[in-house]
């Protein structure tokens, strides 16, 4: 049996040859890793996009689904026309430094429908020409802090809205207040808006 070895080349590869096609080769492999790398990086960017818009859209979804009476309120209300009892309020401290002259109830009617307690707070001028009471009613859908400021000399009585809280945020108001006799009993009576 014979065995007979390959041909060999008739021209050698040269040493400069040989380092050009390694160095082809690996350039070759950088850009293959470079394009894998990109790809990569595309594929993570739409899986975020797509987690992010995903999460938004239950968010919204849950949001409106949950939304709070007061919320709800809120944004159905529209104003109008309003008139405010409140009794018991004026009459238990005989104050004028604007601390509380008393507790009571109040309810509301109209554009706002509401019961419950309310505190009054009394601040009397020096020279008596100007009592402010400040109402606080506090209902099943929020506070509301009520200003009414009596001018004694001109005979006049008006109410604002200062503040208010839940369903009554950002509500606007502004009327006449009218007294009993006894000064224990104070109807408000106006208009309310946002």
């Amino acid at each position: 049996m014979t065995i007979t070895a390959p041909p060999r080349p008739s021209d050698p590869v040269d040493r400069q040859q040989v380092e050009a096609l390694v160095e082809a080769l690996i350039e070759e492999a950088r850009q293959r890793a470079r394009r894998r790398r990109r790809i990569r990086t595309a594929v993570a960017a739409c899986v975020v996009l797509v987690g992010v818009t995903v999460f938004a859209v239950f968010e919204r979804t849950a949001e409106s689904q949950s939304s709070s009476p007061a919320r709800t309120a809120r944004s159905s209300f529209l104003g109008g026309k309003v008139k405010v009892v409140i009794a018991g309020t004026n009459d238990k401290y005989d104050v004028r430094d604007g601390s509380l002259a008393g507790t009571g109830t109040f309810k509301a009617s109209g554009a706002i429908t509401d019961a419950g307690t309310a505190l009054a707070y009394r601040t009397v001028r020096a020279d008596g020409t100007l009592i402010t009471l400040r109402f606080v009613a506090k209902g099943k859908k929020g506070t509301i802090t009520y200003v009414v400021k009596i001018d004694t000399n001109a005979g006049t009585s008006r109410w604002t809205i200062a503040s208010g809280t839940k369903a009554y945020n950002g509500l606007h108001g502004k009327g006449t207040e009218t007294e009993n006799a006894s000064y224990t009993v104070s109807t408000l009576r106006g208009t309310v808006s946002r």
